[in-house]
């Protein structure tokens, strides 16, 4: 049994039961690690003080092991993934602003606005029956299986307690993520290229571990408070 928000609180449930919000922290975090923040910084290092490179090439040519790293985790699953394509156009277009203008620091604030368009569609709706992260929260758990989409749907309509959660996790996924995007901003304009390019990820990931240490101490904690 895991825990799961639901009703009034959160409810301990089986681990397959459709419309269950079942948070587990990702697996993953030390490919990441190495993909979006290890690589990236070891080839600007070695490009700019051993080869020459700008620093504009540098960070372009270092972009291509996370932007690599998408485009395989898509054939791998042989679907579309959308956060994927959105982070990876984010990537690009941050790059091209970057060489149009010569400005590196475009393309190291690559990810801040993704970041402030999610952090503010979180706030905007807020005030609808559905948020934000109950769409995210049924897709990562529902998928595509219609039988755990409509168990999805009927909680939202049956559980006033239900949307209170979602409510709650949509208010603090969106507040950390604006300020996730403002740190990365200053990152980016006041420190030195090579420590730029370490901090701007570190926040990234280190915003997301948090977010999700956060839920799953959430969803136990309304667990135990249900019982």
């Amino acid at each position: 049994m895991k825990s799961v928000v639901d009703g009034e609180g959160v409810m301990p449930a089986p681990v397959n039961a459709p419309g269950t919000f079942v948070p587990t922290f990702p697996r993953g975090l030390l490919r990441n690690l190495t993909v979006d923040i290890a690589l990236p910084w070891i080839t600007v290092q070695l490009l700019t003080h051993e080869l020459g490179f700008s620093d504009l090439s540098a960070v372009a040519l270092g972009a291509l092991f996370p932007a690599a790293s998408i485009v395989a985790n898509g054939l791998r699953r042989r679907r579309v993934d959308f956060i994927g394509l959105i982070v990876l156009v984010t990537l690009i277009g941050g790059l091209a602003i970057a060489l149009v203008t010569q400005d590196v620091r475009f393309a190291m604030m690559r990810a801040v606005p993704g970041a402030t368009i999610f952090g503010l569609a979180c706030l905007l709706s807020l005030g609808r029956r559905a948020p934000v992260m109950f769409f995210v929260a049924r897709q990562f758990t529902a998928g595509d299986d219609p039988a755990k989409l409509a168990a999805w749907n009927a909680r939202l309509d049956g559980s006033a307690g239900f949307r209170r959660a979602m409510r709650i996790l949509t208010l603090v996924w969106g507040l950390a993520f604006l300020a996730k995007a403002a740190l990365w901003t200053v990152a980016a304009l006041v420190l030195p290229t090579a420590a730029a390019l370490l901090t701007g990820p570190m926040l990234g990931i280190g915003t997301f571990a948090a977010l999700m240490a956060w839920t799953i101490a959430f969803a136990r904690r309304r667990a135990g408070g249900a019982r």
